[in-house]
C-alpha cells in the first residue's frame, strides 16, 4: 500500500490516492479504502442478488435503474443513492433491500462470495472518449475532486491516459472483465454497450430482463424504457436529490451523476492527437468487445 500525491504541471497536488494491488483508490469518502476492501471481501450474498459493474461514468446509474425496476417489477424510480459496494460500509450493504448492487471494482476486488453464489452480473461499457469527458466533468464536483476544480481538460486527459486517476485505466478495467468472462465462459455475465442502449433502449430493457430470467410483461418493459429515457430520468433525478449524496459532494441543487448522457460529446473536447492516442491504447489492449464512437 502506497500513498500517492498526483500533481499538476506547477507541482500543485490535485489528487491524494492510495495504490494497492495495482489500482489507485481515492482518499476521501472512504478514509481507508484498503481496510474497506478487506472488510467487504468477507460479505456474503444471495444467489438472487444482481450486480451492475462498469468503469465510472459509463452508464452505471442508468443501467442500475433499469435492473432495479425489473427486479421490483415496477417502473418507479429509486429515491436512494446507488448501492455502490466500493464505498458503502459492510453494514449498509447488508441492508440493501432488493439485492441489486453496483461496483466499479475489478473482478479480483469483488467479494468472492459474489462469484461463488454465481450472482448475475450486468457489465455496461461506454467508449473511453465519452467516458473521460464525463469523468472530467463529474469528478470536479465531488469531494475527492476538490483540489481539481481549476484543472484544464488537457491535463486531466493526460492523467487518464497515463493511468494516474482513481480506479485505473479504462482499458485495464474493460479488459479485466472481458478476461474474466473468457476464463469463466459459463458465468452469467451480460455485456451491454452504452451506445447501443442509446439507440434501442426498449430492446435492451428486454435483453436485460431475459438475461435475468424475469418474466417481465411487454407493458412493464415499455414503461421502463419510457421512464429511463435519459432526459426523463435526468429531470426526475435532478428534482429529487437524495440527502445521502452529500457523502460524495457539496453540490445540493442537482444530481451530479446526470449531465448530458450523450454519445459523441467527446468530439467537442478531444484534440485529434488525444483521440488517436486513445485509439492506439484500445487497439493494443485487444478487447473482444465492439467499442462504438458515435
Amino acid at each position: 500500500m502506497t500513498a500517492i500525491e498526483v500533481t499538476d504541471q506547477n507541482g500543485k497536488v490535485v489528487l491524494e490516492l492510495i495504490e494497492y494491488d495495482g489500482v489507485r483508490f481515492p482518499v476521501g469518502i472512504v478514509r481507508d479504502p484498503i481496510a474497506h476492501l478487506k472488510e467487504n471481501s468477507q460479505l456474503t450474498f444471495k444467489e438472487s442478488d444482481i450486480f451492475v459493474v462498469s468503469f465510472p461514468k459509463s452508464g452505471t446509474h442508468w443501467c442500475y435503474e433499469i435492473v432495479d425496476m425489473l427486479k421490483n417489477n415496477s417502473s418507479e424510480f429509486t429515491n436512494h443513492m446507488l448501492p455502490l459496494i466500493d464505498i458503502l460500509p459492510a453494514e449498509r450493504i447488508k441492508q440493501v433491500p432488493d439485492g441489486v448492487f453496483a461496483s466499479h471494482l475489478l473482478p479480483r476486488h469483488i467479494p468472492k462470495d459474489v462469484f461463488e453464489k454465481r450472482c448475475k452480473i450486468v457489465h455496461i461499457y461506454r467508449n473511453p472518449k465519452d467516458a473521460v469527458v464525463s469523468l472530467f466533468n463529474f469528478i470536479k464536483k465531488t469531494k475527492d475532486g476538490e483540489l481539481m476544480k481549476d484543472m484544464e481538460f488537457d491535463l486531466f486527459f493526460e492523467l487518464f491516459l497515463t493511468n494516474q486517476l482513481p480506479g485505473g485505466s479504462w482499458t485495464n478495467y474493460v479488459k479485466a472483465w472481458s478476461d474474466f468472462q473468457e476464463a469463466n465462459t459459463t458465468y452469467p455475465l451480460l455485456n451491454i454497450c452504452y451506445e447501443d442502449m442509446k439507440k434501442d433502449l426498449k430492446g435492451h430493457v428486454k435483453m436485460i430482463a431475459d438475461f435475468l430470467d424475469f418474466n417481465s410483461s411487454e407493458k412493464l418493459i415499455e414503461e421502463i424504457a419510457k421512464k429511463c429515457d435519459f432526459q426523463t430520468m435526468s429531470k426526475f433525478k435532478n428534482s429529487n436529490v437524495p440527502v445521502s449524496m452529500r457523502m460524495v459532494t457539496d453540490v445540493t441543487d442537482k444530481h451530479i451523476m446526470y449531465r448530458k448522457g450523450e454519445a459523441g460529446d467527446w468530439k467537442n473536447w478531444l484534440k485529434v492527437a488525444q483521440s488517436e492516442a486513445l485509439d492506439a491504447e484500445v487497439q493494443a489492449a485487444n478487447i473482444p468487445l465492439e467499442i462504438k464512437y458515435m
